[in-house]
C-alpha cells in the first residue's frame, strides 16, 4: 500500500518531518547531504525494522535526540483498509504499532508496507557471494507466497539444532531423526524459489526488452540448490555427514543456495563491468518490484536513491517513462530538479517543503 502521510523524528540530520506524498512518483531534490536518502532510509527502517545504510541504531538517531520515531499512514489497496504504522527505535531496542496495537514481528510490518530499494550499493547483489542473492529470493517469496514465511522459519530452527548436534558429537540416530524435518522443509523451500524463478526469469527478460537495458547479452537465471544437482537433498546430507561431523556444520542445503546468473552462458559477475552490474542490478530489482506489483491487494513501494548518477541518460530516461506508466508509488533523491509531472520536495539541510 503507499504511504499517505509520513512523520519522522530524530533520524539522522532530519528535522521534524511530516509529507504528504503523492500515490506515484515523488520527487526529493537537494544538495548532496542535505538528508535526501535519510527519508528513504526511514521509509525503509517502517518497513523493515533496520537501515539499508547502518548496523549501529546510535548513527541513525539524530544528535541529541535519544530516539528516533518513523510513522506511516497507509491507503487502502484492493480488500485491505487503510492502516497505521509506527517504529521507535533507542539504544535499548525497537518497539512497533500497527492498526492501533503493539506489535513486535518485522514480517507484519514488511507485510503491511512491501518495499524494493535501488541504491548505490545494489550491484552487490551481482558482485557479492550468495547470501546477497538468497536475500533478494526470501523477500520476493515472503511477499508472494503465504506459506513460505513459516516454512523458512521451520527449516531454519532445525538447521540450529542439526548444526548444534553437530558440534555436540550427536550420534547417527539423532541426526537421522533432526534429518527428516530439515529434509521436508529444504525440499518446500527449493521447490518454491525454483518455480519463483522461473516466473521472475521470463518478468525479467521481459522488462530488458521494454527498458532497453545495454547489457551484454540475453540473460539466464538457474537456481542452484546448494548441493549437487544429480542429488536429492537427504542424499546429499547423507553423504556429507562426515564432513558436517568435522567441520560442526550443515554443508548442503537451501541455506548454501545461489540464484546464478549469465549472459549467454557466461557468469554475469566475472564477464561484466561494474557499469553492467549496476544496470543488470536495476533491472532485477525493477522486475522484483513489477512481480510483487502483479498482487494489486498490497502494491510494493519502490525507493530509488540517486538514480541519475547510477545511469546514464538514456537507460535514466526509458526507466522514467516506463516509471510513469506504472501507477504505483515510487520515490526518488536526486541532487537536481525534474521537469518531469511529478511531485517534487526540496530538501535543503535536513527541512523538507513541498514544491508547486
Amino acid at each position: 500500500m503507499s504511504l499517505e502521510h509520513l512523520s519522522i523524528r530524530g533520524f539522522r540530520n532530519l528535522s521534524s518531518v511530516d509529507l504528504d506524498p503523492d500515490p506515484g512518483i515523488n520527487w526529493l531534490f537537494g544538495d548532496n547531504g542535505a538528508g535526501k536518502t535519510s527519508v528513504l532510509e526511514a521509509i525503509y527502517l517502517l518497513a523493515r525494522g533496520r537501515s539499508f545504510r547502518s548496523t549501529q541504531i546510535g548513527a541513525v538517531i539524530g544528535h541529541g535526540a535519544e530516539r528516533l520515531m518513523v510513522v506511516g499512514h497507509l491507503g487502502s489497496a484492493g480488500d485491505h483498509e487503510g492502516v497505521v504504522m509506527g517504529v521507535e527505535r533507542d539504544e535499548s531496542g525497537w518497539r512497533g504499532r500497527v492498526g492501533g496495537a503493539d506489535c513486535t514481528r518485522i514480517s507484519e510490518f514488511a507485510a503491511k508496507l512491501p518495499v524494493v530499494l535501488l541504491e548505490p550499493d545494489s550491484h552487490r547483489l551481482i558482485s557479492d557471494g550468495p547470501h546477497m542473492r538468497r536475500q533478494y529470493l526470501d523477500w520476493l517469496l515472503f511477499h508472494v507466497e503465504p506459506n513460505y514465511l513459516p516454512v523458512w522459519q521451520r527449516y531454519q530452527k532445525m538447521l540450529r539444532q542439526r548444526n548444534a548436534a553437530l558440534k555436540n558429537g550427536a550420534s547417527h540416530e539423532l541426526l537421522d531423526a533432526l534429518d527428516a524435518p530439515l529434509v521436508a522443509a529444504g525440499e518446500v523451500i527449493n521447490e518454491m524459489r525454483a518455480e519463483r524463478i522461473r516466473e521472475l526469469s521470463a518478468a525479467t527478460e521481459q522488462l530488458h526488452q521494454t527498458l532497453g537495458l545495454r547489457l551484454p547479452g540475453a540473460i539466464q537465471m538457474v537456481y542452484r540448490r546448494g548441493h549437487a544437482a544429480e542429488l536429492s537433498l537427504a542424499e546429499a546430507l547423507a553423504e556429507a555427514r562426515q564432513k558436517d561431523q568435522e567441520s560442526g556444520f550443515t554443508r548442503a542445503g537451501p541455506h548454501r543456495a545461489d540464484l546464478v546468473l549469465r549472459f549467454d552462458g557466461y557468469p554475469a559477475a566475472q564477464e561484466s563491468s561494474r557499469g553492467q552490474q549496476k544496470l543488470l542490478a536495476t533491472l532485477l530489482l525493477l522486475a522484483k518490484w513489477q512481480f510483487l506489483a502483479a498482487e494489486p491487494e498490497n502494491p510494493p513501494v519502490l525507493l530509488l536513491d540517486d538514480p541519475v548518477s547510477e545511469l546514464d541518460q538514456a537507460h535514466l530516461s526509458h526507466v522514467m517513462e516506463w516509471l510513469e506508466g506504472q501507477q504505483k508509488q515510487v520515490w526518488i533523491t536526486s541532487t537536481e530538479r525534474t521537469n518531469k509531472a511529478v511531485k517534487m520536495f526540496h530538501v535543503e539541510q535536513g527541512e523538507i517543503r513541498s514544491v508547486v
